[in-house]
């Protein structure tokens, strides 16, 4: 006879372990099986995502839908080792564009601190595949995370591309406002002390104004002579506090701005 202590009881009653067992069983198939589908994650043009193997990606606003589907090969340098050879990360990603699917292999240098970028129709990716080998370590294919921050490519055009100077700093416009075009190549030339550019900041990351994660509105730029205080700062500082400058501060004006150099793409 067993000993009935060890028996489960239900409402005050002795149950036998085999009536239960099955079900306990059942409870945690369907649990780990929840587990194991990952969740579809949904991210703005310009935010980083992390994603785990299986997982997808959902652009807001945008017919785009990237899932890190696999990890091919991952031969970079580890971290402690010396290496004739950088190495390299190769990982395929499904995308879904405008309702079509499509397969695309990214590949990311070993020995190297930046993203590695690839372009897909409009947009660019930047991507980082962690975690980074170790001697001696050995990666479990669960354990992979790609990092990717997926930007739309601006064809620019009708504009000029204006590199300004900060304190050692710099950061790029985007100019289309035509008395603002004038403005600029007066400062250039000398023939305007205006040479403090006052843009509204936009949120979002595009590729002429790197590694910024915002950006001047094309149209809402000036060049000014004066400005209020508030509105001074360094890119680095509106990066910092992003939040506080979109919300309060609304536009930025840096008074040390050097205009650097202009590109034309009209």
């Amino acid at each position: 006879m067993p000993d009935r202590s060890l028996l489960p009881r239900l409402a005050g009653k002795i149950v036998p372990r085999s009536w239960i067992l099955p079900g306990v069983a059942l409870v945690s198939l369907m649990v780990a099986s929840c587990a194991a589908q990952p969740a579809v994650k949904t991210a703005d043009l310009g935010e980083s995502v992390d994603l785990a193997l299986g997982q997808d990606v959902s652009i807001s606003g945008e017919p785009l839908k990237v899932e890190f589907a696999a990890v091919i090969s991952d031969s970079r340098c580890p971290t402690g080792a010396t290496c004739i050879w950088q190495g390299e990360a190769s990982c395929r990603l499904k995308i879904t564009y405008k309702s079509t699917e499509n397969t695309k292999i990214i590949t990311e240098p070993g020995l190297r601190s930046q993203p590695a970028t690839a372009e897909f129709a409009d947009y660019e990716f930047q991507f980082q595949l962690q975690p980074y080998p170790q001697v001696g370590k050995e990666i479990d294919k669960t354990d992979y995370r790609l990092q990717l921050t997926v930007t739309r490519k601006l064809a620019l055009s009708g504009g000029i591309l204006v590199t300004f100077d900060v304190v050692g700093e710099t950061y790029n416009i985007f100019v289309t406002n035509r008395q603002t075009i004038d403005e600029v190549y007066a400062v250039q030339q000398g023939r305007s002390k205006a040479n403090i550019p006052n843009g509204r900041l936009v949120r979002g990351k595009v590729s002429y104004n790197e590694p910024w994660s915002w950006h001047i509105d094309p149209e809402d730029i000036e060049m000014v002579e004066m400005t209020i205080e508030l509105s001074d700062g360094t890119p680095s500082q509106v990066e910092k506090d992003l939040d506080y400058w979109l919300g309060t501060v609304q536009r930025f004006s840096p008074w040390s701005a050097k205009l650097v150099k202009i590109e034309d793409f009209r």
